[in-house]
């Protein structure tokens, strides 16, 4: 059982095994896009979004939402480092109602 603390409250959860590889599997698809596919060509100038997130885990929006949260609100118990990755939405141009996932990662001195 992995333990995971959340930052702003200090609420620490144990997470099975199951949500441990998703976790996994979802940060490793997040440096894989940064580091390989991002900016090589014209599909993959943006930053990467839930729905290519979504495509590059093959896993559904509720367990990619999920793991992204973790990932973004949450460090291992005893960790005095901050999330790897982040996210923000924004209103879309069109349609003020849409509100996109951009999801970051945090660069290592910030």
């Amino acid at each position: 059982m992995q333990k995971r603390v959340w930052i702003k409250s200090g609420i620490v959860e144990e997470l099975d095994q199951r949500q441990s590889a998703l976790l996994k599997l979802a940060n490793e698809k997040i440096v894989f896009y940064y580091k390989e596919l991002y900016q090589t060509r014209a599909c993959y100038q943006y930053p990467l979004s839930l729905k290519r997130l979504m495509k590059l885990t093959n896993r559904s929006s509720h367990a990619v939402t999920l793991a992204l949260r973790y990932l973004a609100n949450t460090v291992p118990l005893g960790s005095q480092a901050e999330p790897t990755v982040y996210y923000h939405r924004r209103s879309a141009q069109k349609n003020a109602s849409h509100r996109p996932y951009c999801i970051l990662l945090r660069k290592k001195g910030d």
